[in-house]
């Protein structure tokens, strides 16, 4: 998803498959200047599994994970 208002940007997405345990859910918050990236912030968190989620909605879309994927980082090196 993205927002953006004025000179700020604001990025919402999930990353997955990059050997890491979980799927990160990650927001970043940019500021532009004439064209020119001036400063950033960002917020990530692991991905909440059904059980982890106090109200079982999911974190990002329409998707929550049953479980974190904890062979992603042998697979990963099989590959």
């Amino acid at each position: 998803m993205r927002v953006a208002d004025g000179d700020l940007v604001m990025l919402h997405g999930r990353f997955s498959g990059f050997g890491a345990p979980t799927n990160w859910i990650v927001v970043d918050i940019l500021r532009i200047e004439e064209g020119v990236l001036v400063e950033h912030w960002d917020v990530i968190q692991d991905e909440a599994t059904r059980e982890q989620s106090k109200s079982g909605m999911p974190m990002f879309r329409h998707v929550v994970p049953e479980k974190p994927d904890t062979d992603l980082n042998a697979r990963s090196k099989a590959l």
